[in-house]
């Protein structure tokens, strides 16, 4: 269990919080990725994924960390 806000939230909470988040994150990255494709922008399509994977591979240190309180926590604070 872990405080956010004067409230205690449990790991589970703050899981499924997170992946609200990314999904949500997800599905707006994919409209302007289908947008730029629509319009015959590839180079911006390729720019924007590759600003895509740089985020997921700063995530990843997240989740590299051998401390589960502490990716919690990380997440709070992404939250």
């Amino acid at each position: 269990m872990i405080r956010k806000r004067g409230m205690v939230v449990s790991d589970v909470e703050v899981l499924v919080e997170y992946m609200r988040k990314r999904r949500h994150e997800l599905l707006n990255d994919l409209q302007v990725i289908l947008g730029y494709a629509q319009l015959g922008k590839l180079d911006k399509v390729v720019d924007y994924i590759h600003r895509m994977i740089d985020n997921l591979n700063e995530e990843r240190e997240v989740f590299n960390c051998e401390n589960p309180q502490e990716i919690i926590k990380t997440l709070l604070k992404k939250a």
